[in-house]
């Protein structure tokens, strides 16, 4: 005869123990993660890294859009947005885009093995910001107030100048708007 006893095992989770030991393990590490988030995490300034890049990329006719830097322990990352105005970004500008900022972060004094670096190309939904002469004729979409209504247009940026630009619309009629009424501006490829 066999026997009939079933054997109820406990399922198991595997590689990280139990729930109530995980739970005392948390409390432990939100009393450390209190303590580490009075500290001061050293990294290099977003200003000076980004006027740094900006005038040696822009030599490779290569423009620095955005750059920004950032920390949450010992994590420390940057994000580049590049731009290159007549053909598209390529891997291999991104390397050098990379190979750049390390070299700027070592030059700072910084260890350049600390950073995790991202660059990527602005793309065609990227977010125009105050560098509208980069962006000259191509197509963008353009969202401005005009008295008490917002207004959204498509057309392609025809000249930038320091305080408007000028916008043709697909019926070639020429826009000039304002750069302080631009709520938002994007390429439209």
């Amino acid at each position: 005869m066999k026997n009939n006893k079933r054997i109820i095992q406990k399922q198991k989770e595997y590689g990280r123990g139990d729930k109530a030991n995980r739970r005392k393990v948390g409390n432990k590490n939100n009393n450390k993660n209190n303590i580490r988030k009075s500290e001061t995490i050293n990294i290099i300034d977003e200003t000076i890294l980004f006027e740094k890049s900006k005038n040696i990329l822009e030599k490779n006719k290569i423009y620095l859009l955005n750059l920004k830097v950032g920390a949450i322990k010992d994590n420390k990352k940057i994000y580049a947005v590049i731009f290159k105005k007549k053909e598209n970004i390529s891997h291999s500008h991104c390397i050098e885009a990379t190979k750049i900022i390390q070299q700027i972060i070592k030059a700072e004094g910084y260890d350049e093995g600390d950073y995790t670096i991202t660059v990527s190309s602005a793309g065609f939904r990227w977010k125009i910001e105050n560098r509208f002469e980069l962006f000259e004729d191509m197509p963008v979409k353009i969202k401005y107030k005009n008295e008490d209504k917002i207004i959204t247009e498509s057309g392609i940026l025809k000249e930038a100048k320091e305080y408007y630009i000028i916008l043709e619309l697909e019926n070639e009629i020429k826009k000039t708007i304002k750069i302080k009424d631009i709520i938002k501006a994007r390429l439209n490829c």
